[in-house]
């Protein structure tokens, strides 16, 4: 992935959690115990985490057969549907976010001052949530219950996201 097309997939999740939010939209209450929402979530999360897990260098796996490694992780991964159900969409969601994280962070490894959007964005916005809403679902539904209770309060979380989306996108037309 080129530092251009992570700032790209930025400004995408960020016009999505923008819309989302600024709209009000019922999704943003809905899907945090919504099962199809979950297994989709779920699914997604698991694939990307077993692609890493399948293209994760042989010395990294200490020795241990890749194979069963996948089946092992994997497996656990999706027992957590019918073991755990409660509040795992917003815990796939939260490791999809620190997916998305890596992969833009990777694409904008030394290339300063290029990348300072990139790092800026996927520090402060990615991995923070991120690792706060896999820790704790029931902080992001707070969050989110705060941030919709009044218009203001979505109009200026959604209208903040969208001109970060927007920064993502003129930061990606400056590029060497």
């Amino acid at each position: 992935m080129t530092l251009a097309q992570a700032y790209y997939a930025l400004a995408a999740f960020l016009c999505l959690v923008g819309g989302l939010v600024f709209s009000g939209s019922s999704l943003l209450v809905s899907f945090r115990r919504d099962r199809s929402a979950t297994l989709l979530l779920l699914l997604l999360a698991t694939g990307w985490f077993a692609w890493q897990l399948y293209t994760l260098p042989d010395p990294d796996l200490a020795g241990m057969p890749r194979n069963l490694v996948l089946v092992v992780f994997v497996g656990c991964s999706l027992l957590t549907y019918v073991y755990m159900p409660d509040f795992l969409s917003v815990r796939a969601f939260a490791v999809l976010m620190l997916f998305l994280a890596r992969l833009t962070l990777d694409a904008g490894y030394r290339q300063l001052p290029s990348s300072l959007l990139d790092a800026s964005v996927s520090y402060g916005v990615l991995v923070l949530f991120g690792f706060w809403w896999a820790a704790s679902p029931v902080a992001f539904n707070q969050q989110c219950d705060w941030v919709l209770a009044t218009p203001l309060r979505r109009k200026a979380v959604g209208g903040a996201s969208f001109a970060l989306a927007v920064a993502c996108l003129v930061q990606s037309t400056r590029l060497p």
